[in-house]
């Protein structure tokens, strides 16, 4: 059943905020989701003070993370509109790690790879920002406008504007 939450919040997601079919009452409902799930995994385990709380589990961090971020981001909402937070909705697809076991080990395995991979990655872009740079020096004002028509003297503006709105001169 939390799978199925987790899909159906992804898809209502990927909707413009604005055009969301119910406003952000589904914002509302699946957090409200979130946070039964949250409350119930603490009555069933405890929160922090055994060996197998809530908190003990990395993923769960996760968990309690997004939605204190949903909590947040709820909270300025009514204070003003402020929506670089509303990037964090994203982590809430990262919730199916903590549910399906298979991917906990597929996800434990990419972090311990990336961690050993730091040194190389630092030396790619090293290399990547000193070729750029030298390419941002060769190439300096020599492609610009190059692809775009030039225009007669004689023609006016709305022939111009005719013809980047893809209207027949």
């Amino acid at each position: 059943m939390v799978i199925l939450t987790i899909i159906v919040n992804c898809i209502f997601m990927t909707y413009p905020s604005n055009k969301t079919p119910g406003g952000n009452v589904t914002e509302t409902v699946f957090t409200a989701i979130y946070t039964v799930e949250f409350l119930v995994k603490i009555t069933a385990r405890g929160f922090v003070l055994t060996e197998f709380t809530y908190l003990r589990d990395p993923w769960n961090w996760l968990d309690c993370g997004v939605i204190a971020i949903a909590y947040l981001t709820m909270v300025i909402k009514t204070l003003g509109n402020l929506s670089a937070l509303r990037t964090f909705r994203v982590l809430r697809a990262l919730k199916t790690v903590a549910v399906v076991p298979g991917l906990k080990t597929i996800v434990g395995a990419l972090l311990v790879a990336v961690v050993r991979l730091r040194d190389v990655m630092i030396l790619t872009s090293f290399v990547l920002s000193i070729f750029a740079l030298i390419g941002m020096q060769l190439y300096m004002g020599n492609l610009r406008n190059h692809c775009v028509r030039k225009w007669p003297e004689n023609s006016t503006n709305e022939e111009y504007s005719e013809y980047v709105d893809n209207k027949e001169l």
